[in-house]
């Protein structure tokens, strides 16, 4: 699984990777990302690759209640195109979520031990995903709908992270990891014209060689801490 991870670098080391038109103007950096944080999200809009801002848990947009976010901030690759939540959107609504770290926990003892994955050269990576819109539906005594349709603040754009099987390295700490897609993959990733089997395909473990792996700082347990201290040797 992915249930936390780090964006600490400025955005414009992301264009290193992939261009973007960023319609995020107050980005600050994210050393413990945790579902329900509001973070940058790349997506295809009228042909361009743009940079927004979206929810980390994917509301469905049949749901009634947010909260099934909450158990949907992650999508097993290997069935995607069986569950309901997420068949449609592989199909038609695709996303690449930056990061420059994703942390895992290795069971010991009683406890739990943080660990940090990164690029063996620190640089940003792309996780494979799948994005949503929601509607929030109206609340006793709001005003209901005008012509115009639902308002900005009941829109919700939300997505989750695909995992896969583990590399050899993610293997010693955990049994799944996100999947990170090849900077030449991206494109494709995003493009709407590709075929779900080809798709598939790109749905693997990363190479563990390009990849470096750390303990840090117990910090990071506690979802509320998002400073320097969590990305700290541990």
């Amino acid at each position: 699984m992915c249930g936390r991870y780090s964006i600490t670098q400025d955005l414009s080391e992301l264009e290193k990777l992939v261009k973007f038109i960023c319609k995020i103007s107050d980005f600050k950096p994210r050393y413990n990302i945790a579902p329900r944080s509001n973070v940058p999200v790349l997506v295809l809009e009228n042909n361009q690759t743009v940079l927004k801002s979206m929810r980390w848990g994917l509301i469905p947009s049949w749901s009634k209640d947010e909260k099934i976010g909450d158990k949907l901030t992650n999508a097993r690759a290997e069935t995607l195109t069986e569950k309901p939540s997420f068949k449609r959107l592989f199909q038609k609504q695709r996303c690449l979520i930056p990061a420059d770290g994703y942390y895992e926990w290795q069971r010991s003892g009683t406890g739990k031990i943080p660990f940090r994955f990164t690029m063996a050269d620190n640089q940003f990576f792309c996780m494979a995903g799948l994005w949503e819109r929601w509607i929030r539906p109206h609340q006793e005594g709001e005003l209901g709908l005008d012509d115009t349709g639902p308002s900005i603040n009941q829109v919700v754009e939300t997505f989750t992270i695909i995992t896969c099987e583990p590399n050899l390295m993610a293997a010693q700490v955990h049994s799944r990891m996100p999947v990170i897609l090849w900077p030449e993959h991206y494109s494709w990733w995003l493009e709407p014209k590709f075929e779900l089997e080809f798709l598939k395909t790109l749905l693997r473990p990363y190479d563990a060689e390009k990849m470096q792996c750390s303990k840090v700082s117990a910090m990071v347990n506690n979802a509320r801490n998002d400073g320097p201290e969590c990305v700290a040797a541990g």
